[in-house]
C-alpha cells in the first residue's frame, strides 16, 4: 500500500512540473503520509520562511513506525525535498511495528542457601579418623571444623552460581549442649559469603558434652526462612558428623525416635518448598540417607578428606543452580519466543517438562528434565530469542 502511495506522489510531482507549477507549491497540495512527526508545525509559503514546527519538519508513518518517507525543509526560499532512508530517522518502535528480533542471555535468579553447621564436640576430631585434633594431636590432623572452613573458601571462590549464603550453628554458641536459638547466625539478606567465613573462623566446636540437636536446628532454620521474603528459592545444607540426639529426657542418646524426628522436620521443610542437602563429615556420621531423601535430594554426601568435602560442597552448589531466569525486558510478543540451552537445544513451552513464562512476561522457569540438566551442569548457557509480533517463528538453533 505504501509503495502505491509513493508512486502516486511521484506521478503527481511529475505532472506539476510538466505544467509549470513550482515544486514547493506542488508538494504542499499533496496529502501527508501517516501523521505529522511530533506536533508537526505549519509550513510557510515559498520564500516566506514559515515555522518548521517545534517537534520536527517532516512526516513519518505514525506512532511507533521506523520509516520516514519524506523530509520537508524547515521553510525558506529555495528549500528542497528529498526521499530519506529508514536509517536517517529514529522513531521508537512499538509492538505493531518492525521490532527487530534479538537474542539475549537472561540472568539466573539468585538462591538462598543456609548452611546448618554442626558444632558438637566431635567436630574438632580428625576428618579421616576418630582422633581429636585438639590438645597434642598428631601432625597432619585435619580437623573437621577447620576443613569445612577451608573447603568452603575454595568453593566460594570458584562458584559460578549466584548464591546468597547464610549460616546457622547448632547447638548455638553460648548455650547448653542442646540449645538452638532462633534466627540465623549469618543471615542470607544483606550479608556476603565473607561474613559467613568470618563467623565460622570466629567460632569453634563446643566443649565435651556439646550434643547434636539436629531436629531443633532444622525447625529453627525453617522458621528463619519463613521470615525471609526475598522471592528466592530457599535451600538448607546440613553438615554434621553424627546422628541426632537431644530428645527430651535422652539428650545424649541417639535413638530411632531422635533420628525419625529429624527426618520428619526435614520433610516439613520440603513441604514448604525448602530442599535439604546433607553432608556427613568424618568416617562415622551414620546413615544420613533418610535425611537427604526426606529433603528431596536423594543421598547424602560422605566427606572423609578435605578433597571429598570440597567436592561435596561444589556438587551441591551446582545442584542449587536456579531454574528461574529473568530477561532484561518484556518481549515484544510473548507468544513468539524461542528458549534455548547451549544454543542447540530448543526447549518446548511445557509446564511439566519444558519452560514456562511468568505472569510478568520476563521470568522464564525451566521444568522437569530441563531443570535437572541445568542443575547438574549438563547445560551452562541459557538464551532467549525475542521474535516480533507477527514475525517469523524462532529458529530451531541459535547460530
Amino acid at each position: 500500500m505504501r509503495s502505491t502511495m509513493v508512486a502516486k506522489i511521484l506521478v503527481g510531482i511529475a505532472a506539476c512540473l510538466f505544467v509549470g507549477v513550482s515544486l514547493l507549491d506542488c508538494v504542499s497540495d499533496l496529502p501527508p503520509i501517516g501523521q505529522p512527526a511530533g506536533s508537526g508545525g505549519n509550513r510557510g509559503a515559498a520564500g516566506s520562511g514559515g515555522d518548521g514546527g517545534a517537534a520536527g519538519n517532516g512526516y513519518n508513518n505514525g506512532a511507533g513506525g521506523t520509516t520516514a518517507l519524506l523530509s520537508l525543509p524547515p521553510g525558506g526560499e529555495g528549500g528542497s525535498m528529498d526521499f530519506v532512508s529508514d536509517a536517517s530517522v529514529s522513531v521508537p518502535a512499538s509492538p505493531d511495528a518492525n521490532c527487530g528480533s534479538q537474542t539475549q542471555n537472561p540472568t539466573p535468579q539468585p538462591v538462598d542457601l543456609l548452611l546448618v553447621l554442626d558444632r558438637s564436640a566431635s567436630m574438632s576430631y580428625d576428618i579421616a579418623s576418630t582422633g581429636n585434633c585438639v590438645g597434642g594431636a598428631a601432625a597432619g590432623c585435619a580437623g573437621r571444623w577447620s576443613t569445612i572452613t577451608t573447603s568452603l573458601s575454595q568453593v566460594l571462590a570458584a562458584a559460578q552460581v549466584e548464591i546468597s549464603w547464610g549460616l546457622k550453628f547448632f547447638p548455638s554458641p553460648g548455650g547448653t549442649g542442646c540449645t538452638v536459638n532462633p534466627g540465623a547466625d549469618v543471615g542470607v539478606v544483606g550479608t556476603s559469603a565473607a561474613d559467613m567465613q568470618t563467623a565460622i573462623v570466629g567460632s569453634s566446636p563446643g566443649p565435651t558434652g556439646t550434643q547434636t540437636p539436629t531436629t531443633a536446628a532444622i525447625k529453627q532454620a525453617v522458621a528463619y526462612f519463613n521470615t525471609v521474603a526475598d522471592g528466592r528459592s530457599h535451600f538448607i545444607l546440613l553438615a554434621t558428623d553424627g546422628l541426632p540426639n537431644c530428645d527430651p529426657g535422652t539428650s545424649s542418646d541417639v535413638t530411632q525416635t531422635s533420628i525419625q524426628d529429624s527426618a520428619d522436620a526435614i520433610a516439613v521443610a520440603l513441604g514448604q518448598g525448602i530442599k535439604t542437602y546433607v553432608i556427613g563429615i568424618g568416617p562415622s556420621p551414620g546413615n544420613l540417607d533418610s535425611f537427604a531423601a526426606a529433603g528431596g535430594t536423594g543421598n547424602y554426601f560422605l566427606a572423609t578428606s578435605p578433597d571429598t568435602l570440597t567436592t561435596a560442597l561444589s556438587t551441591i552448589v551446582v545442584s542449587v543452580a536456579s531454574c528461574v531466569f529473568t530477561m532484561s525486558e518484556v518481549p515484544p510478543d510473548p507468544n513468539n519466543l524461542g528458549v534455548y540451552l547451549d544454543k542447540n537445544t530448543k526447549v518446548p513451552l511445557d509446564a511439566s517438562d519444558g519452560y514456562s513464562l511468568g505472569a510478568d512476561n520476563v521470568t522464564v522457569t525451566f521444568n522437569g528434565s530441563f531443570c535437572d540438566q541445568i542443575q547438574n551442569g549438563t547445560y551452562r548457557l541459557v538464551q532467549v530469542f525475542l521474535g516480533c509480533p507477527g514475525g517469523s517463528p524462532p529458529p530451531n538453533v541459535i547460530p
